[in-house]
């Protein structure tokens, strides 16, 4: 049984999240199952479809820190290593455990982690419901931070608040990025408002100051925009220094997040870092002319028929000495590395193919998460 520290909050016992570009040990991932739970499919073609991307960012991640891996019964696990051992990865470096999951979106059903001064671990858990569309499937899943807590045999922290890892951006230094509409939203946060959300996320992360971007309305994300998160902070912007941050953004108007994503500048050109520092403000340009989707999605709430995508080239993952990509096979796929390599300079940036995975409502970020070094 997880161990549940009730007695402080993390911010009491000089815990913080620390930023995705410090050290790290590991990263985890839930591996893709024959079918997700949110589909009628009965056959192996959604894992067929997935797992290459798995395999893909398995191989780069795990010649710099571990990779952690859920499965989901013995035979998915005996799969998921003869798969790696065929394809000549150092099994050294792969972990794979047995516990329930029904889909791969690790970055928000799985834990937060934090750190104190002496390098000491803990986990936050902030209670996964199904991004506010599937009790069902937030049930199914909301056990796994703690499990992951059993595994590494760290002490847990459930927060009072609903939300996920993908809604959440951290400088390190005291600073959070979010949007309103994932956290300030009746379908996980009802009746608390924006200081009630601010005051725990400060004693559950270690932040001082909260930028919050506007994100845009549920239907609008789930019917016009590709997006079933009510539209996470990974796919607006994030931090790559103290009071540095890349932005998604498009010249083009009828694009239709271009409305949000002008207003999503203005707000951060008005926004500091937690000293009172103007942000230093980066685009990177989402893919030119969009990312379209090949065949059904398997995500009910994203619309039959609904075939644009929420593809943005800022759900990257940062890990030592590496930046995995999303790439689109689109013409701004080039830009984009470069962008990046501009921002992690000490970093290979290595592009992975993520149309498939992005269909499905998400890329690299939302699929990972990682561990910082103790």
């Amino acid at each position: 049984m997880a161990n549940i520290v009730e007695s402080a909050t993390p911010r009491e016992l000089g815990y913080r999240m620390p930023a995705e570009w410090e050290a790290q040990t590991a990263v985890w991932l839930q591996w893709p199952g024959k079918y997700p739970k949110a589909t009628d499919c009965t056959d192996f073609s959604y894992q067929m479809k997935m797992e290459k991307t798995w395999l893909l960012m398995s191989r780069e991640i795990h010649q710099h820190v571990d990779v952690q891996i859920l499965a989901q019964s013995e035979v998915h696990r005996k799969h998921i290593l003869d798969a790696m051992d065929y394809y000549g990865f150092n099994m050294d470096k792969i972990y794979v455990y047995v516990t329930q999951t029904v889909d791969v979106w690790h970055r928000d059903s799985g834990p937060i982690f934090v750190i104190d001064g002496q390098g000491n671990l803990a986990i936050t858990d902030w209670n996964f419901n199904g991004w506010g569309s599937y009790s069902d499937w937030g049930k199914a899943e909301k056990h796994i931070p703690q499990t992951v807590a059993d595994i590494l045999d760290l002490p847990v922290f459930v927060s009072p608040l609903v939300s996920e890892g993908g809604a959440i951006e951290v400088n390190g230094t005291g600073s959070l990025m979010a949007t309103r509409s994932s956290i300030i939203n009746d379908n996980r946060n009802p009746g608390l408002n924006q200081m009630d959300i601010e005051k725990v996320l400060s004693e559950f992360l270690g932040v001082n100051h909260v930028i919050w971007l506007s994100g845009a309305p549920p239907d609008v994300c789930e019917q016009e925009l590709g997006d079933g998160t009510d539209y996470h902070i990974d796919i607006a912007a994030r931090f790559v220094g103290k009071n540095k941050v890349l932005y998604a953004w498009t010249d083009d108007n009828s694009d239709p997040r271009y409305p949000y994503l002008v207003k999503h500048r203005e707000e951060l050109e008005c926004s500091t870092d937690e000293d009172g520092s103007p942000l230093t403000l980066i685009p990177l340009n989402l893919p030119k002319g969009g990312v379209f989707t090949i065949g059904d999605r398997h995500d009910p709430a994203l619309g039959a028929g609904s075939h644009f995508t929420d593809a943005s080239y800022l759900n990257y993952l940062v890990t030592n000495n590496l930046v995995l990509m999303p790439a689109f096979g689109n013409a701004q796929d080039s830009q984009s590395i470069e962008t990046l390599g501009d921002c992690f300079p000490d970093r290979e940036i290595v592009p992975i193919p993520v149309v498939t995975l992005t269909a499905e409502g998400g890329a690299v970020h939302c699929v990972t998460q990682h561990q910082p070094a103790a």
